[in-house]
Order: structure tokens, then C-alpha cells, then sequence
């Protein structure tokens, strides 16, 4: 780096340190569900499956965005949605007072009065 100013070193070096930064990650709560039924759904023949009968309470559940599972307040599972269905058709998205099926992945341990929460993870770059 040939530098004539020094303000200008002093940017380029705190740009640099500014890169190693991890950057900071926060989740945005875009939508909340209340578990009041399961079910089992029949998959291919004789294979039985558990979805969770949710009614949304706050909010919009998407079947793209992440979701946590929560159980007196302390987190039990945090992934992604497999299926999101209401009145057995597929659906993208859920709004508040809607009631559907979820089913997650890899994961069939939740219960009557679990609160599953939808969120979004943003992520920002951090400065010097």
C-alpha cells in the first residue's frame, strides 16, 4: 500500500480489519403457531408420519423460512419446514387465525401447547 495521506491509510486499514469481522446475526420473529392437535398422515402405503394441527396466533408462517420449536419457553428444536398444509393441499404461507399442518424435518417430538415460531435470520456486516 503506497499511502500520501494518512486518513487515507487509516480507512484502508480499518476496511481491512473490518472484513476479518465476523458478522453480526440476528433472527426476526415473522410469524408464531400454537400446536393444539397431532395427527397421523399415512405416507407411501402403510408408513405413518405425526404433523403438528397448528392455529396461528401472530403473524405469517412461511414453509420457506426457519423454524423453532419452543416448550415452556426453552427451545427444543430449531430447522426448516418439510410441509406446510391446510385442508390437505400444500400451501406456501399461513397467516394470523389460519390453521394448518407442519410437519419438520427430521423431527416428530413435538406436543400439544408447543409454541413453534417462524423467523428469518439477517445478517450484518460489522464496522470498525
Amino acid at each position: 500500500m503506497d499511502h500520501q495521506i494518512i486518513y487515507r491509510l487509516v480507512d484502508d486499514v480499518k476496511g481491512k480489519l473490518s472484513e476479518q469481522l465476523a458478522p453480526n446475526i440476528t433472527h426476526r420473529v415473522t410469524g408464531e403457531a400454537e400446536v393444539a392437535q397431532i395427527f397421523h398422515i399415512s405416507i407411501k402405503g402403510r408408513a405413518s408420519k405425526p404433523v403438528a394441527g397448528c392455529k396461528v396466533r401472530n403473524g405469517l408462517i412461511s414453509r420457506n423460512a426457519k423454524a423453532r420449536v419452543l416448550r415452556e419457553k426453552e427451545v427444543i428444536y430449531t430447522g426448516t419446514l418439510v410441509s406446510l398444509k391446510n385442508a390437505k393441499k400444500d400451501i406456501s404461507e399461513i397467516r394470523k387465525g389460519g390453521e394448518c399442518g407442519m410437519g419438520f424435518e427430521n423431527w416428530d417430538g413435538f406436543k400439544v401447547g408447543d409454541q413453534v415460531q417462524s423467523f428469518e435470520e439477517v445478517v450484518e456486516k460489522r464496522m470498525l
